[in-house]
């Protein structure tokens, strides 16, 4: 399991390698604002494009195989990154990367969950996610120290990482996939799982949540918090990665202890009533220990979501249900921020976003809840390494 921690840092690397160097390549590429944010955001459409595609090219070709080419596909997306001062070329390059990175995350979640020790896969695939959110502090920590050698170096470093990991990999030996094994499922077969929607349903106001907590938390305090800006207040959306990252690490250690399905259904229900108190209640001091405390609770619940979809395929398709899964959180991600922006500018302030969170996490545990019961007391496919 070590393989997969050090790729989940290597991924959160470069995920946030851009913003700590922001103005440097502002300056090198000639960037607006406008334009900078396309290099940041290229990586994650591709990333997010690939979560489907990339499970169902990881239950045909096999784990070694997949892991293979998206480690050749990061580090030759670096390079390309790397080899001209030139803003097309880089965005380029970290699309490559994100074609990648969503290979990889897909494939090495079915890695753990058939590999990691008997009742080991769920906080072990909790663990991999705390790693990627320690690697995107570790870039905001060794980014700008690099960068006094040369531009290229905010791309070279994150590059180079790749290389180990292939030879790491291919030296664990890892058994392939026999051709003459089960089918995988049909991509419209595993659309129609229910409990695969209701666990993305899930996965994205958790995932989505957070990611919207560390972009507005800043805005949010500066609405109530007076004589300050959003650039004061920046800090704050650092420490709600950092809370993230502890959360998923310490959302593994709590599965030994809970049920996997109780921790979903609990933090859902949790967060619908902190996003209440986010919109009601205007206090600086109490806002900021609400919200950190929700990025706690969105975060804790990685591995138990990821455990769970194991009971609803057979192991020769779980990479194309984790790819579903990760997509639909990766688009409520990408909807709730373009939801705060909206409400934001109708009524300016963040706080009725929280709101419709509210509703949203009420309705999914309503019908989420009573979907995942019903599956998975139904199933007749046994959990990996775990009983519910």
């Amino acid at each position: 399991m070590a393989f997969a921690l050090l790729l989940g840092l290597a991924t959160g690397y470069m995920f946030l390698n851009i913003p700590p160097a922001l103005d440097a390549l502002m300056d090198l590429y000639g960037a607006s604002y406008l334009k900078i944010s396309l290099l940041m955001s290229a990586l994650l459409w591709s990333h997010t494009l690939m979560q489907v595609p990339g499970g169902m090219i990881a239950d045909r070709l096999g784990i070694v195989r997949t892991l293979s080419i998206g480690l050749l596909l990061m580090g030759f997306g670096n390079l390309t990154a790397a080899y001209s001062p030139n803003l097309v070329v880089a965005i380029l390059g970290r699309v490559v990367i994100g074609f990648g990175t969503g290979l990889n995350f897909v494939t090495t979640m079915k890695l753990i969950a058939l590999h990691a020790p008997k009742g080991r896969a769920g906080p072990f695939q909790a663990f991999f996610a705390g790693s990627f959110s320690i690697g995107c502090i570790l870039a905001f920590l060794t980014i700008p120290q690099v960068l006094g050698f040369g531009w290229q170096w905010v791309h070279l470093t994150p590059g180079l990482t790749c290389f180990p990991l292939l030879a790491m990999l291919l030296a664990l030996q890892l058994k392939q996939r026999s051709p003459a094994g089960p089918a995988p499922l049909p991509l419209p077969e595993i659309v129609r799982i229910r409990a695969g929607w209701a666990l993305g349903l899930y996965h994205a106001l958790s995932y989505g949540s957070m990611i919207n907590l560390g972009n507005w938390l800043p805005s949010l305090l500066a609405e109530v918090w007076t004589d300050t800006t959003v650039i004061q207040l920046a800090w704050g959306g650092a420490l709600v990665m950092a809370i993230s990252g502890l959360g998923r690490l310490c959302g593994g250690f709590i599965l030994f202890r809970i049920s996997p399905l109780r921790i979903a259904n609990g933090s859902i229900a949790i967060l619908c009533l902190m996003f209440v108190g986010l919109f009601l209640i205007p206090m600086p001091l109490f806002l900021l220990l609400l919200a950190l405390s929700a990025a706690w609770f969105a975060s804790i619940n990685f591995g138990a979501f990821f455990l769970l979809a194991s009971r609803a395929t057979s192991p020769d398709s779980l990479a194309t249900l984790f790819g579903f899964i990760n997509f639909l959180a990766n688009l409520g991600a990408v909807f709730f921020t373009l939801m705060f922006g909206f409400v934001k500018d109708v009524t300016g302030s963040l706080s009725a976003g929280f709101g419709i969170l509210a509703l949203l996490c009420a309705g999914a545990f309503l019908l989420g809840g009573a979907t995942l019961d019903k599956t998975l007391a139904t199933s007749k496919i046994p959990m990996a390494n775990r009983s519910i």
